[in-house]
C-alpha cells in the first residue's frame, strides 16, 4: 500500500521478516522515515528501529506492530486536509498511465 501523508511517502507491506502482527513500512527518504519514527515514538510509545537497506528499492525500513500502524492511520485519516493531489509528480505519472489504459 502506498501512502502519501503529511509526514512523508511510504510503502507498507507484509513480508519477511515481519511477524504475523507486524508490517514493514518502507521509505525512499531518510527524512520521511525519521518523521514517522518520531511520531510513532511520541504518540504511541513505539521505539521503532530504522533499518538502512541501501541495496534495495526502498532504502529505509521499519517494522511496526499492526495495531500501532492502524492507530496511526486512523489519526492520519482524521487529519486529512488535502483537497487534491493534482499536479504532483506522482499524480502526473498515474494520470499518464490512466490515459495509456484508454488507448
Amino acid at each position: 500500500m502506498w501512502l502519501y501523508l503529511k509526514t512523508g511517502f511510504y510503502s507498507v507491506v507484509k513480508k519477511t521478516p515481519c511477524k504475523e502482527d507486524e508490517l514493514m513500512v518502507r521509505a525512499h527518504s531518510r527524512a520521511d522515515i525519521d518523521n514517522l519514527q518520531a511520531l510513532l515514538k511520541t504518540k504511541y510509545k513505539f521505539n521503532g528501529k530504522v533499518l538502512d537497506t541501501p541495496q534495495t528499492d526502498y532504502e529505509y525500513r521499519m517494522i511496526v506492530p499492526k495495531a500501532t500502524f492502524a492507530s496511526f492511520m486512523s489519526i492520519a485519516v482524521n487529519d486529512l486536509v488535502h483537497e487534491s493531489f493534482k499536479y504532483s509528480k506522482s499524480w502526473e505519472a498515474m494520470n499518464g498511465w490512466q490515459k495509456e489504459l484508454r488507448m
